[in-house]
């Protein structure tokens, strides 16, 4: 179990182009140091750096080429009891039951004092050949040997649970939350209360774990029938949908987390990793992703652009010009970057250098009708009339419907004294946007500049 530590509009035509685990039930995958054993020589260094590195390859989810590592270190020594429990682990991840069982009765064999192989086998036992007495003797053996053995402890409330007994499994939950609280064992005591009616106290324990993980559709499935229980049914169809959102948010980051586990030093896997996060409004993970994509190459240019889009949602302006400057230093191609880097500079007046930032933005994305209409917004309040028109006009060529570009058509028009032109263009956006109270006193203006005019 892994312990898990619980934009202002800038402008109306705003624009931030979005590029574009196995999670097995109840299950526990971290792969934790075995505690000291009571070995009088140290093992060479040769079997340590096996155990290292066949732990990793387990972590980042490799366990062909754990397998492969863990059977060249038996070739020397055969009888090292943790090569043969991570040989078993990793067999486990390979569907190979039957060797798995092997090593780690062969692991607890050679050194008793392990609780790591027994863990992991009464797990086995339990999951794969429903041995549930079996399994809970080994469990029970396990935290003998290691009280603090989170695999064993977490494993045998499964167990319990799972086998009805409901009572033992609270307790088991509980002492494991007293010496290492964790997101998992509060929703498994809270799905544990919730099956043996004690509602209120389901509640409270299904709450924590989301606090501590608010992205676990299990724990908010569970949170909501237990308020649904409770007769508060408005609550918990709001949880529930809510539920349901996340397990297709989960559904689609799988494939995108193992990825980024697969490739740790491919930085575009966390970069779209990332991407989704932050589509998908989990902000801290998103930043968390795009800084391990810098991590792995720190001149990759399309991290620097969304931990810039990131800051800028959230009002830090000054350091997401900081970033988007970096990330053109790395590639000037980026139209995004460009854009909202243009932005910053027009919400702080520097209208000449935001011009500069929207027209390399459209010329990198042409075909990006909002592109234009930036440029064209720019040149407007800088009272450049001609270069306003013809940019909102390019606008309107790739997208007719965009009425931010034609309302700044009719600025333009306006500029320049033409004010049917203006009134034209203002009142066909005005039909779409009736409540726009700063469009319509721009029209009633017009107008009567216009009168004045014919008498």
């Amino acid at each position: 179990m892994k312990r898990r530590q619980p934009l202002g509009t800038l402008l109306l035509l705003k624009v931030i182009l979005v590029l574009a685990a196995h999670i097995e039930g109840c299950g526990y995958r971290e792969e934790r140091a075995a505690p000291q054993t009571a070995e009088v020589e140290t093992p060479p260094l040769a079997t340590a750096a096996a155990i290292d590195k066949a732990r990793n390859l387990l972590n980042v989810r490799q366990p062909k080429e754990a397998e492969r590592v863990l059977r060249e270190a038996l070739e020397v020594t055969p009888n090292h009891a943790q090569l043969n429990s991570l040989l078993g682990a990793a067999l486990v991840e390979l569907s190979n039951f039957a060797e798995a069982e092997a090593r780690f009765r062969r692991a607890a064999e050679l050194d008793p004092t392990l609780a790591d192989p027994l863990a992991r086998l009464g797990w086995l036992l339990y999951e794969k050949q429903g041995k549930a007495t079996e399994a809970k003797a080994l469990l029970q053996q396990s935290l003998k040997l290691d009280p603090d053995h989170e695999r064993g402890r977490y494993t045998l409330g499964l167990v319990y649970q799972r086998e009805g007994e409901l009572d033992s499994a609270a307790v088991v939950y509980a002492s494991l939350l007293e010496r290492i609280p964790s997101a998992e064992a509060h929703r498994q005591l809270g799905l544990t209360y919730l099956q043996q009616g004690k509602l209120e106290h389901a509640q409270r324990s299904l709450q924590e774990a989301a606090r501590w993980s608010p992205y676990d559709p299990q724990t908010l499935v569970g949170l909501g029938q237990a308020m649904a229980r409770q007769g508060k049914a408005d609550s918990a169809r709001l949880i529930l949908k809510r539920a349901e959102r996340i397990r297709q948010e989960e559904e689609e980051l799988r494939p995108l987390r193992d990825a980024a586990t697969r490739y740790p030093n491919r930085p575009q896997s966390h970069f779209n990793l990332g991407v989704a996060y932050a589509r998908m409004g989990r902000l801290a993970l998103a930043q968390q992703a795009y800084r391990r994509a810098l991590e792995t190459d720190p001149s990759y240019a399309r991290a620097y652009k969304g931990l810039g889009t990131l800051a800028m949602s959230a009002g830090e302006l000054d350091q997401a010009e900081i970033l988007f400057a970096e990330a053109l230093a790395h590639d000037s191609t980026l139209a995004t970057a460009h854009n909202n880097l243009g932005l910053i500079y027009h919400a702080s007046g520097r209208h000449a250098k935001a011009v500069a930032q929207f027209e390399s933005a459209a010329r990198d994305a042409p075909t990006q009708a909002p592109l234009w209409a930036n440029v064209a917004r720019a040149y407007r309040d800088l009272g450049q009339a001609e270069q306003a028109r013809r940019t909102a006009a390019k606008a309107l060529a790739i997208d007719s419907t965009l009425h931010g570009a034609r309302e700044i058509l009719g600025d333009a028009h306006f500029l320049d004294g033409a004010l049917e032109k203006a009134l034209e263009n203002w009142h066909r956006v005005a039909e779409t946007t009736p409540s726009d109270t700063a469009l319509t006193t721009k029209i009633e203006r017009a107008e009567r500049a216009l009168e004045s005019r014919l008498r």
